[in-house]
């Protein structure tokens, strides 16, 4: 956790210290679905290319006793992402934008296997999972201020424990500029 923290801090940092050509640099905002979070974006040079990192839970809308290697998860957990996106403008309007991107994901959440349901242990066991991530969306930013509102969704592939198990995400959002050019 506090690796995490000395990462944020270090990104944004250099998020507030950038050099960009665009009016947007820096966005906060808060997901609703799944993932459920915290989003912060940093926008580079024209407004065509963002970096996002989510934190929030894992599992908390879909999934959370599914089923799992050899048990179930249990319960929500969180997770860590970070997305390279690409935007583009619809037609004219250079309010409304569609963006895709890919990137990763970290997830830490209980997992109950076949022992631990039959052994003494009901909670199971904490659970560190680690894979890609890929989404896309449409973001609409309303005209006058520095807010914007956004639909996205994807999916979550894990490789590590277990290799290819799927786990799809959609989303809602607002996120404010923080910083301008």
């Amino acid at each position: 956790m506090k690796k995490l923290l000395i990462t944020l801090s270090l990104f944004l940092a250099f998020a507030f210290q950038s050099n960009a050509q665009y009016d947007k640099n820096v966005a906060i905002g808060l997901k609703v679905g799944e993932p459920l979070g915290l989003n912060i974006r940093k926008y580079f040079q024209y407004g065509d290319r963002a970096f996002d990192i989510n934190f929030g839970t894992y599992g908390f809308l879909y999934g959370t006793n599914r089923e799992y290697r050899k048990g179930v998860y249990q319960k929500s957990g969180i997770m860590f992402q970070s997305l390279y996106n690409w935007h583009y403008s619809l037609g004219k309007n250079e309010g409304l934008k569609v963006y895709y991107g890919f990137g990763g994901q970290i997830n830490y959440r209980d997992y109950a296997s076949e022992e631990n349901i039959i052994g003494t242990r009901q909670d199971g066991e904490k659970h560190l999972s680690l894979g890609p991530a890929g989404n896309a969306g449409i973001e609409f930013d309303i005209p006058g201020n520095d807010v914007g509102v956004f639909l996205d969704g994807g999916v979550y592939t894990e490789l590590v424990p277990d290799l290819l198990f799927l786990h799809p995400q959609i989303n809602a959002g607002v996120r404010v500029n923080l910083v301008r050019r």
